[in-house]
């Protein structure tokens, strides 16, 4: 079986639970999450989240403690870890522990039975099988209420969805330090491309700091702050992205799956050019993305 750990918010659990789905279609075996390490995170690197993926029609099977540990015994092994990322071939038994941001190339020769530790951030760990993850990534139920009506809003127009993430990437020293913010130039820039490129536009601008969006980013053509999704609902600003025509994303995994679960054909992406501070992350962006 694989199994894939599961840490940090949504999306990163997409993009844990598509790699794993991927690498156990391969083996035409079972796909196991373990869930255990969700809100538990002792260092205060991450923030702490819940399981978050019951909100798509995928059904989830969770590995136990006794499925979990003879793999997780191989963790401790720093010279093992290292063997197992440069010749995992070696292995019927992998423990792989993701070591920087490139794609591995070595990915595809993971063996049936691999435990999966990392975020493995680029569409090529599950390219292969893309039409069916967007199948196990539809939404569960359908939107209502004030999203309902946004939705039939955003299909009538020229849609553009502007995600500003802050919170914990102003509030958590360590993940500041690491990730940063997106500039205020950086989405003025985006939405002169996106006029240049598209003709009219209108926004709709999503953020977990909607008041400092509207102080600092001034627009003069129509738009729209999405600010009624908040707490467990918050998963709705991903769905109402996805219906937008295009995306100017953040640095961040959340509004890149509302971008990239868009299904418009023709859709234009910007996302930031610099995703981390101090380190490089080139496979992070899918082929045709702009990077501004």
């Amino acid at each position: 079986m694989v199994i894939v750990k599961l840490i940090g918010g949504l999306g990163n659990q997409l993009f844990q639970y598509a790699a794993g789905y991927c690498l156990a279609e391969r083996h035409k075996t079972l796909l196991k999450l373990d869930a255990s390490h969700l809100n538990t995170d002792p260092q205060g690197a991450f923030t702490k989240r819940e399981f978050e993926l019951n909100i798509f029609k995928l059904e989830p099977v969770f590995a136990t403690g006794a499925e979990t540990s003879p793999f997780l015994k191989k963790s401790s092994s720093r010279i093992s870890r290292t063997v197992a990322r440069k010749l995992p071939g070696l292995f019927t038994k992998l423990y792989i522990a993701e070591s920087g941001n490139a794609y591995h190339k070595k990915f595809s020769t993971y063996p049936a039975d691999t435990y999966l530790d990392g975020f493995w951030q680029s569409e090529h760990y599950f390219k292969p099988v893309e039409d069916s993850i967007r199948k196990e990534f539809i939404f569960r139920n359908p939107a209502t209420g004030a999203n309902e009506e946004l939705i039939r809003k955003i299909t009538q127009v020229n849609a553009v969805s502007l995600h500003v993430r802050r919170a914990d990437y102003v509030n958590n020293k360590q993940v500041n330090n690491y990730l940063g913010t997106c500039s205020v130039d950086y989405y003025q820039k985006a939405v002169n491309l996106l006029q240049e490129k598209c003709g009219p536009v209108e926004l709709f601008i999503f953020s977990d700091d909607i008041p400092w969006c509207r102080e600092n980013l001034q627009w003069e053509l129509p738009h729209t702050y999405i600010e009624h999704n908040s707490g467990k609902n918050s998963w709705e600003d991903m769905r109402l992205m996805s219906h937008c025509k295009h995306n100017i994303i953040a640095n961040s995994s959340f509004s890149w799956w509302g971008a990239w679960l868009n299904n418009n054909k023709a859709k234009l992406v910007v996302a930031p050019q610099k995703w981390f501070r101090s380190v490089e992350n080139p496979d992070i962006y899918p082929t045709g993305w702009i990077k501004l």
